[in-house]
């Protein structure tokens, strides 16, 4: 399938809120992307290296207010990809709702997705007991925003479908392959925290 249609897919799942269709379709963007930059990495590495080489997009878009980068979460994952072996935003992505969807299998309790994306712009929910975590609904268009912005994926088409970062609106056709225009978007956005969560005293 195309990158494209993925996305497409997402956004109307996400429209008939239905949030797990949505984030497996988000998901199988990132991937068909991550195939295409990384193409001799490893599922697991190349879609956990595809996100964090752009957690500058994937943060505003979808958890913005927190310091996605340093913050670790109480939770267990097969196979965590991070220097410190305790698992990232990528690696809960990665291990819980990428492959839970693209096995077929029920997503792990604890995990479900909060419905919050139509809340105030610049906020994010976020709930969390040791070895569990449910991210908000915004993460869905963060990755669909990874998947559209990176120059691998020039050339896809869905018409009339756009994302939006506070009061702006892109048109995903127009921001095909754009990522590194998207910082003077951030920038002209409001200005937001970089909160580092810490769980270390948890028990996952």
């Amino acid at each position: 399938m195309k990158v494209g249609d993925s996305v497409q897919h997402s956004l109307d799942e996400w429209e008939r809120r239905n949030l797990e269709a949505a984030m497996l379709h988000a998901c199988n963007a990132v991937d068909g992307t991550a195939r295409k930059v990384f193409p001799t990495v490893g599922s697991n590495r190349r879609f956990t290296r595809l996100l964090r080489e752009n957690y500058a997009i994937l943060g505003p878009m979808g958890a913005p207010g927190i310091d996605i980068d340093k913050t670790r979460f109480p939770v267990t994952v097969p196979h965590p990809t991070t220097p410190d072996g305790r698992p990232d935003i990528a690696d809960v992505i990665y291990g819980i709702h990428r492959c839970s969807h693209g096995h077929g299998d029920e997503l792990p309790a604890g995990f479900a997705l909060i419905p919050n994306a139509e809340g105030p712009a610049g906020f994010t929910g976020l709930e969390s007991t040791p070895g569990t975590l449910r991210l908000s609904d915004r993460i869905i268009f963060g990755l669909l925003a990874v998947a559209v912005l990176s120059p691998a994926n020039k050339g896809q088409s869905v018409p009339g479908y756009y994302l939006t970062y506070g009061k702006q609106v892109l048109l995903i056709d127009k921001w095909w392959g754009r990522a590194a225009d998207f910082a003077a978007v951030v920038a002209a956005g409001p200005v937001l925290p970089s909160v580092t969560l810490d769980f270390s005293n948890w028990k996952r």
